[in-house]
């Protein structure tokens, strides 16, 4: 596979849409419980773009395998460092390192950044040992657990909350 990572562009948009419901409707990564429509999706990128945060896209001859991005921890001001990072890879793309490259690639942006100074990830308590090695390697830590704070096709599920300081002080 030749990988590609780089700056999302609006023409990728619609395959990293189908990619992003895929999580919504076939797994608990993604706390969402019904599909994004297109416009809804358009408009977090236009939000995430305007504010000058990253949003990345990985490429297979063209094709958009995979999405990372980071978005606003929490609209208080008091947050206003800190940013939540998300993944999605194409589910026929798993495991082969895809995501990793992208969290990769999202933290040394960020670096360069100097409104980012922590990344937080928010990791659904179901099927996420992958995320988690991810993140760890990269350097996150843990910062605990939510219990049962996510409600989703009737079951309860567990936050795990990871982070890491991009800034040097």
């Amino acid at each position: 596979m030749k990988l590609k990572i780089s700056q999302i562009l609006e023409d990728h948009l619609e395959e990293a849409h189908k990619i992003y419901n895929y999580y919504i409707v076939n797994s608990y990564s993604n706390f969402e419980e019904t599909k994004l429509s297109f416009k809804t999706f358009y408009k977090n990128y236009k939000n995430i773009s305007n504010n000058k945060l990253p949003y990345l896209v990985a490429l297979n001859n063209e094709k958009v395998v995979g999405i990372a991005y980071l978005n606003k921890f929490r609209n208080k001001s008091g947050y206003k460092f800190a940013f939540e990072n998300t993944i999605y890879v194409h589910n026929e793309y798993i495991k082969q390192g895809i995501g990793y490259q992208l969290l990769k690639k999202l933290i040394t942006i960020s670096k360069k950044n100097k409104k980012i100074k922590k990344i937080v990830a928010v990791i659904a308590g179901i099927d996420c040992n992958a995320s988690l090695k991810i993140h760890q390697k990269i350097g996150f830590k843990n910062s605990g657990i939510l219990k049962k704070i996510g409600f989703k096709n009737g079951k309860w599920i567990d936050s795990i909350l990871m982070q890491k300081n991009v800034w040097k002080k």
